[in-house]
């Protein structure tokens, strides 16, 4: 045994988080104009539409990421009992139980490597015969080489979730996107070269297969640097029992496999946007239409990585049943999201017509822009408040997110296809329903556990990033 650990989020680990998620948009950024300087818009559209289909197989990992983590978390921070839901706070003393650390770590990595597989072949069988349809039968340049690396990468991308999930596990934000920022650059330099040296799309494949790649050595290095941790795991000499993995893995399924279901939902109310779009209206719009998609997801990143960066703290505050912090994580994260987010999209709206000085057919409709970024936001809004609801280990809001997110799909289809409403059919269209119930009501589910209203969360939370500027100025 050793003393367990309070998990509290550091500058350190804010910076890092926020130099991640400009890396990642960075890396995208920078991409962009060097995809639409060597490929066709065609092939930009089908590059969108692999990424779209890598989306959907990383649904696959069905909620296991974050119910992990949370759980290894809740090893470290003292608990002797892992529940289906919630906390068993008569478990939870002063030190860490190893034995179960290394069930649970062991049990991740041979869930990810099933997963893998499962997706692998979905990837090699139906996304064959989707990309086969879109392409007429690979004809565009270039296609089935790209596709087939592609297949490859998107194995690599799930099963190699377990080094991410380790990290989240234990709080180490810092490590995990500085993990995450080294491999984008390599993704980013790998892509970029092989451009330059003529081979188009499969380029972008190689360098996507690149970035897992990476991600799995830093990751792992990082893992290892926590030399607490490796001491703990390997001061238990006892052998991991298959059984006491089935019965973690029959604990944490009970709200992963629900988490899951929030991401096939999350998917369809965002990314499965994109194959929308290439069925109803081509792979040229479907290019002009993620790129804006890009941008709201950028905005989105950006907003929320603090208080993304806040969750671990979240998470130990409730196994500790500490409100106050609770509370503050709540205030002081909702309120840079909104404040940010606004800022962000003035000034990507603004940027718009830069891009046809890439390609002059390449033209995004700022008015287009602001509906995407308004739903974006609408949505994001209620996915955070719901992440900190399934922080406390509970998970509500997935029939929700599944309805809302088929109806989505089915009034998107209808305004396309029978009312020719071309992009802004897939907007409005996924609006809609979320705006009907999900959209307010679990920001108020949040707010009325943490004692708090809306105005009242963000105006504490920007009085509190005010005097904390305040602060370090003096």
């Amino acid at each position: 045994m050793a003393e367990s650990k309070k998990v509290t989020v550091s500058k350190r680990d804010v910076i890092w988080n926020y130099v991640g998620t400009i890396a990642s948009m960075g890396s995208n950024f920078l991409l962009l104009p060097l995809l639409l300087s060597f490929l066709s818009s065609a092939q930009i559209g089908l590059w969108y539409v692999f990424v779209a289909i890598s989306g959907f197989a990383q649904l696959l990992e069905f909620g296991f990421t974050s119910t992990l983590s949370r759980n290894i978390l809740y090893c470290l921070s003292g608990a002797k009992k892992l529940t289906k839901q919630g906390c068993d706070y008569s478990s939870v003393d002063g030190e860490v139980d190893w034995h179960l650390m290394r069930v649970v770590l062991d049990t991740s990595k041979t869930i990810y490597a099933v997963l893998g597989l499962i997706a692998l072949f979905v990837a090699a069988t139906l996304g064959t015969f989707y990309v086969s349809y879109v392409t007429d039968s690979f004809l565009i340049e270039g296609s089935l080489p790209a596709w087939i690396v592609f297949v490859v990468s998107i194995f690599t991308n799930l099963y190699f979730l377990y080094c991410l999930t380790f990290l989240r596990g234990l709080g180490d934000v810092a490590g995990e996107n500085r993990a995450k920022t080294l491999a984008r650059i390599g993704q980013l330099a790998i892509t970029a070269v092989l451009l330059f040296c003529g081979l188009s799309l499969l380029a972008a494949a190689l360098g996507f297969l690149a970035y897992s790649t990476l991600l799995r050595l830093f990751a792992i290095r990082t893992f290892r640097s926590h030399h607490d941790v490796e001491e703990g795991i390997k001061s238990d000499a006892a052998a991991v029992a298959k059984d006491e993995m089935l019965d973690v893995l029959k604990t944490v399924s009970f709200v992963a496999w629900r988490d899951g279901v929030v991401s096939l939902a999350w998917y369809g109310a965002t990314q499965a946007t994109s194959l929308l779009c290439s069925a109803f209206l081509g792979l040229e719009q479907t290019g002009t239409y993620s790129v804006m998609l890009q941008f709201a997801t950028a905005i989105h990143q950006i907003s929320s990585a603090y208080l993304r960066s806040c969750f671990p703290t979240f998470q130990s505050a409730y196994v500790r049943d500490d409100k106050q912090t609770q509370k503050a994580v709540v205030e002081h994260g909702i309120s840079c999201y909104v404040c940010m987010y606004i800022v962000a999209t003035v000034l990507v709206t603004a940027c718009l017509p830069i891009l046809p000085l890439f390609k002059h057919d390449f033209i995004c409709d700022p008015v287009l822009f602001l509906g995407i970024a308004l739903y974006y936001f609408l949505l994001n809004q209620h996915s955070l408040f719901c992440n900190i609801i399934v922080s406390m280990n509970e998970i509500p809001y997935f029939k929700a997110y599944l309805v809302s997110t088929a109806a989505g799909i089915c009034v998107s289809c209808v305004l396309c296809g029978a009312f020719s409403w071309g992009a802004w059919g897939l907007v409005v269209g996924q609006a809609i329903p979320q705006l009907c119930y999900n959209n307010w009501h679990w920001p108020q589910y949040v707010l009325k556990r943490t004692g708090l209203g809306y105005v009242q969360a963000i105006h504490s939370g920007l009085d509190w990033w005010k005097n904390r500027m305040v602060g370090q100025r003096a």
